[in-house]
């Protein structure tokens, strides 16, 4: 089978700290990225918030497309229940359209606070293709004002049904990327991949102290789409 290769690279999602405990800012970001010239792939690429406790400082959460949102206790978009449908856009990819991002902002996180984002990716070609993903990366942002570039952090990876009870007790950074369906299966035109990406600065067993390796971070998150006609 003659099967043709594109990357999509979800990458960083970058959160600042804020309000009571006002710490050095921090953001952050969340790309896609196509390096492929194959033909006949296609696809879309649509992403949501769809939870956050923040009720301190009003976090922000920005989308590629001039979605914005700001989510405090006092926003309008704030719910108690932590649970969102708040679009952040949805791009359109080709293999032509090597080097195009998605990207979603996040700043003002504090600790004990996290964000879950969705991505759905849906075949809107006219072939077949296998979605997968290797192990994601963490690092620092790069900094091209202070000539800094972009190195490892220290984040720990937690499956989803232990991040509740890690993000309380952890003393920096924790997510969770999970395949929720879709993945390593042959999707027809029209289907689609889901998955939930978790982000949270840890609440130092309740201390709220802050014991992050820099001021900001970079989540990346690599999608391998192999066409499977």
């Amino acid at each position: 089978m003659n099967k043709k290769l594109a990357v999509l690279l979800v990458v960083p999602i970058l959160i600042a700290l804020g309000g009571t405990f006002a710490f050095s800012a921090f953001s952050g970001n969340s790309t896609v990225t196509i390096n492929n010239t194959a033909g006949h792939l296609t696809w879309e690429n649509d992403m949501s918030l769809i939870g956050t406790n923040a009720n301190n400082t009003p976090i922000t959460v920005e989308g590629p497309n001039g979605h914005i949102y700001e989510i405090g206790a006092a926003e309008p978009y704030h719910h108690t229940s932590g649970i969102y449908n708040l679009s952040l856009g949805n791009q359109f990819y080709t293999t032509a359209t090597s080097g195009k991002e998605f990207v979603v902002n996040v700043t003002n996180l504090a600790p004990g606070e996290y964000v879950e984002l969705q991505a759905v990716i849906t075949n809107n070609g006219t072939v077949g293709f296998m979605v997968s993903s290797p192990a994601p990366t963490f690092t620092t942002s790069s900094n091209p004002e202070y000539n800094t570039p972009a190195k490892p952090i220290n984040a720990m990876g937690v499956t989803q049904q232990a991040f509740m009870g890690d993000l309380e007790t952890s003393t920096g950074y924790i997510y969770s990327v999970n395949q929720i369906s879709g993945f390593n299966t042959s999707l027809s035109p029209e289907g689609t991949a889901l998955m939930q990406i978790w982000i949270g600065l840890g609440n130092s067993g309740g201390h709220d102290v802050n014991h992050y390796q820099g001021s900001d971070f970079s989540l990346t998150i690599t999608l391998d789409i192999v066409s499977d006609p």
